[in-house]
């Protein structure tokens, strides 16, 4: 009994072993399938994500491709559609690559991509490719192969009367034969690019080609046309996605009408700009708008207001490390206290102006030796794809006349274990779909669970605007405050509904996420000064802990709002910091410099009833203890079990 066993073990044995031997050539073509197949589904899932702008999970799609297409070499003999999946994945590479700033690394993958959408003639994205190209070129200060590159892509783009991008390519060409001082070229791209924009109903592209041209007519001296064609670029721009686009054209209109002398015109359209770049946050646009704003101030014989736009502009760059921010507003200050000859300032200010000229000088100077080693690793990374594509083709060769041989070898014994092979492939095949069928409907449940939060949060936020339109007929001003507070309270609600829709996980949240989303809310709706710091721990909570907890920091936070500040207060500030203080014991502390307020006060208003009642459901503890340099701070201890 025990020999018989034996040989059914050994029997076994050899056909597990037989099998693996010549089912290898069709193993590799079921593999190829399949990376084909994790190819598509990459793709699906890239698509998906940028679409979201979710760039976490683009990233981690966009490592996994670059893996399976290590091991999916570009074959010729692949269908037309495979062959477009993956240089659409290469397409990807390339974008994140660039956004890594991996230079070399990206312009390899989009010259992959471009190689590939040219052999199967599929000229918008081949013409895409090589704009992506240009870009990078101009980056690594290789104008030679940008020029080329958009030229081509410009080409194409007519071809195929995409009249958009055509005329964006002229632009772009134009901007660098501007860079290259030639003045003629970029007229003539220029002049073209104004032709084909003339006659297509697309106010961005249209604001932007008109904005080129007015800024070379300005070069030239034509001040007259300039101010027509930026004037004309502005009455576009009103309709374009981006509102700065409309603020820059508002600066250069309000700079040639300051040079022109025609002074209260130029504040009109700088205090324009300003209100944009405030509007849609942009610390850029501020500060440049801030330096032309001193200027204007300056002619205007104004200078104590001329000094405090200069100082503003220059402590904002300062803030945000705005490098030619900070050097236009200290060449501002200069000229301000040169003019009131206050020497002391003027030499204070002009060493920081050889400082930062020696800066720009040094990274002017370590720029060109980042674009040579990039030019160098580009050309580095060109030799060695193609190496290792010889390489690759080489072993499959090898690989092919070992299968072969082992093929011939075993042909006899498969015959006789064909059917014991069979059975086992019907049971691998059958458990390969069920596990397919499982991680489909895992997939379907993640989408169903995503799309319920995405409604909920949309729910939230259609009874928000309804609060919010009634609170506009009320005259009450009490009510209306009742009204927005309320609105506020449901906002913290959707928003945590927002996070969960957003992330690829439901049982837990980032609290620390949840809190820079719920603070940014809430800072709409309060004073531009105050200045909000958040000290978090990134840790993960239930739904029901980060609604109750999102509703208590609403009400703490719209109070200090109200009640801790005034003008006195030079710089407003609140502060708050969440950590862990045991396993399942967590510590909320919220703290501001406001005018303060007795314990009593605070412990009998509503907001303060309510936080308890929230926090006491979570064998919580609230408690009101000011500090140094803090006239109000609420500690919350809390449990979530």
């Amino acid at each position: 009994m025990t020999q018989k066993k034996l040989q059914y073990y050994l029997l076994f044995l050899l056909c597990i072993l037989t099998w693996r031997s010549i089912a290898q050539p069709n193993d590799n073509a079921l593999s190829k399938e399949s990376r084909q197949k994790s190819l598509e589904h990459i793709l699906e899932k890239l698509m998906y994500f940028d679409s979201l702008k979710v760039s976490d999970s683009v990233s981690f799609y966009q490592e996994i491709g670059v893996e399976v297409l290590k091991n999916t070499p570009f074959n010729v003999s692949h269908s037309k559609e495979q062959q477009v999946t993956m240089a659409r994945v290469y397409t990807f590479l390339g974008a994140g690559y660039y956004g890594k700033n991996d230079l070399a690394q990206s312009v390899y993958y989009f010259n992959k991509a471009a190689e590939i959408f040219k052999s199967n003639n599929v000229k918008f994205e081949y013409a895409r490719a090589l704009n992506n190209m240009a870009i990078i070129y101009i980056k690594i200060g290789n104008q030679t192969n940008s020029l080329r590159s958009l030229h081509e892509a410009t080409a194409i783009f007519l071809d195929i009367k995409d009249s958009s991008s055509a005329a964006l390519g002229y632009n772009s060409l134009a901007k660098i034969y501007r860079d290259q001082g030639d003045l003629e070229r970029t007229k003539e791209y220029l002049d073209k690019a104004l032709k084909i924009v003339r006659k297509i109903s697309n106010p961005d592209v249209l604001a932007s080609v008109l904005n080129s041209t007015a800024g070379l007519k300005k070069e030239m001296g034509d001040l007259e046309e300039a101010l027509s064609l930026y004037r004309e670029a502005l009455s576009f721009s009103n309709n374009a996605k981006s509102e700065m686009k409309a603020a820059l054209i508002l600066n250069n209109l309000g700079v040639i009408h300051k040079d022109m002398g025609e002074l209260s015109e130029a504040k009109h359209y700088f205090e324009r700009a300003y209100q944009i770049a405030v509007d849609n946050e942009s610390d850029f646009g501020e500060v440049f708008t801030l330096v032309n704003l001193a200027d204007y101030y300056f002619l205007s014989q104004n200078y104590d207001k001329a000094f405090t736009l200069a100082n503003d502009a220059y402590q904002l760059s300062e803030r945000t490390i705005n490098n030619e921010g900070k050097l236009k507003s200290v060449k501002m200050l200069i000229k301000l206290f040169e003019f009131q000859e206050d020497w002391e300032k003027t030499a204070f200010y002009q060493k920081k102006l050889i400082r930062y000229n020696d800066m720009r000088e040094k990274q002017i100077i370590e720029q060109i030796s980042y674009q040579e080693t990039i030019r160098y690793k580009v050309e580095k990374e060109q030799i060695i794809a193609k190496n290792k594509e010889a390489q690759a083709l080489l072993l499959r060769e090898k690989e092919l006349q070992r299968l072969n041989f082992y093929y011939i070898l075993l042909g006899i014994v498969f015959v006789v274990l064909i059917t014991s092979s069979l059975v086992i492939y019907a049971q691998l095949r059958d458990s390969k779909e069920v596990n397919k069928n499982i991680s489909k409907q895992s997939e379907e449940r993640k989408l169903l669970l995503q799309e319920v939060h995405h409604r909920v949060k949309n729910n939230f936020q259609i009874v928000s605007s309804m609060l919010r339109l009634q609170s506009y007929n009320l005259d009450n001003e009490v009510l209306r405050q009742n009204f927005e507070e309320a609105v506020n309270r449901i906002n913290a609600m959707a928003i945590v509904h927002d996070v969960i829709y957003r992330q690829e996980k439901f049982k837990d949240i980032d609290s620390k996420t949840y809190l820079e989303k719920l603070i940014k809310s809430l800072r709409r709706s309060g004073d531009s000064r105050i200045l909000i710091t958040i000290d978090s721990e990134e840790i993960p909570f239930k739904i029901e802990t980060l609604i109750n907890l999102g509703i208590a920091l609403n009400e703490l936070i719209t109070n200090s709002f109200k009640h801790a500040f005034n003008h006195e207060i030079a710089q407003p500030k609140i502060k708050i910091s969440l950590r862990r203080i045991e396993e399942k014991n967590f510590e909320l502390i919220y703290k501001d410099n406001g005018i303060g307020i007795s314990k009593g006060a605070y412990e009998s208003s509503f907001g303060m009833e309510l936080i308890e009642t929230i926090i006491s459901n979570f064998d919580g503890e609230v408690t009101f203890a000011p500090e140094d340099n803090w006239s109000t701070l609420i500690k919350i201890t809390f449990k979530e079990d």
